[in-house]
């Protein structure tokens, strides 16, 4: 876990911060879902039916500082797989009145290629957030939301595949200044600041579990935990039977003009270094996008993996 991502858990009163797991009776049911999946178009990215990116709202009221604007880009690509599995959207990046009301939120889920049905379960996982947000009110505090919202969308993976389909998840809302995210599985957050790309959110593996116990040998070594042929297993995705880890923030995290975020999947995160991704987040994110693409293309890697991303730069 990055620095970033332990102090949005930082222990409080000897116990985790953490929220009561949601009863299946105390949520409102995903109704039809509208949220597309996929898509390499920048033109192709926004609830309003365009995924680009756009300025968001730059108001002032009284003596309150200005809202950030958010300018919105996004990649994704199949490798050298037979389908995609990846599905993402974001809500509001041009909508300036809906960033004041509802803020803006971006979804990347990773279907899991090695279930039956990893296209349907990324789709399911999107798409259900794409419903939440639309009913959300502002009313329920936005960590309640996006962790009710997580289990939901689990329990309708499992139901809609019959247990036979798996997605990771990741998830920002952003509201004024304030940043709010969560993640189930090994998709990853990063936030590039002051010259320096930190990863938010903890990754869901086995090799994390690894990581523990090589703490507790009296010598430790890394390499005996990423040689591990287990390392990659995931140890939480959206539509397991029983979801028990989730990552995210209680505490807000206040972004500042400068700030840059990616949401991405393995086919990203598992391939470029930090050094490279801060390369293409330190670009208009369209452009930064573009980068990615070609930095993934250019380590052609066996069997690469289908690849998402979703840059969203604060200025």
């Amino acid at each position: 876990m990055g620095l970033l991502g332990w102090l949005f858990g930082q222990e409080k009163k000897g116990k985790p911060d953490v929220l009561e797991r949601p009863k299946a009776s105390e949520e409102r049911t995903a109704a039809e879902s509208n949220a597309e999946s996929g898509g390499k178009s920048n033109e192709e990215f926004n609830e309003k039916s365009s995924r680009g990116s756009d300025k968001g709202s730059n108001k002032e009221s009284g003596s309150r500082p200005a809202a950030p604007v958010f300018l919105a880009g996004n990649i994704q690509g199949i490798g050298d797989r037979e389908q995609q599995e990846d599905s993402f959207a974001v809500f509001n990046v041009s909508d300036a009145s809906g960033q004041e009301t509802k803020g803006l939120l971006a979804v990347v889920a990773d279907g899991m290629g090695g279930m039956a049905d990893g296209q349907e379960a990324s789709r399911c996982t999107v798409d259900t957030f794409s419903q939440r947000f639309r009913q959300w009110n502002g009313g329920t505090p936005v960590p309640e939301w996006l962790y009710t919202g997580a289990f939901e969308a689990s329990r309708a993976v499992f139901s809609q595949t019959g247990g036979r389909g798996g997605s990771t998840l990741t998830a920002v809302h952003l509201r004024g200044n304030q940043l709010y995210w969560l993640s189930v599985g090994d998709s990853a957050i990063y936030l590039m600041r002051n010259g320096g790309v930190f990863q938010l959110n903890r990754e869901h593996t086995y090799l994390n579990q690894l990581y523990s116990r090589e703490l507790e040998e009296p010598v430790i070594d890394r390499s005996r935990a990423e040689l591990d042929e287990d390392a990659r297993r995931l140890t939480s995705f959206v539509g397991i039977d029983d979801l028990k880890e989730v990552d995210f923030n209680l505490r807000p995290w206040t972004v500042k003009p400068g700030d840059v975020l990616l949401l991405c999947s393995d086919g990203i995160s598992g391939v470029l270094s930090p050094p490279e991704l801060m390369e293409a987040m330190s670009l208009e994110p369209h452009e930064g996008c573009a980068l990615l693409e070609t930095m993934v293309l250019e380590k052609q890697v066996p069997e690469q993996d289908n690849y998402t991303g979703v840059m969203i730069a604060c200025r």
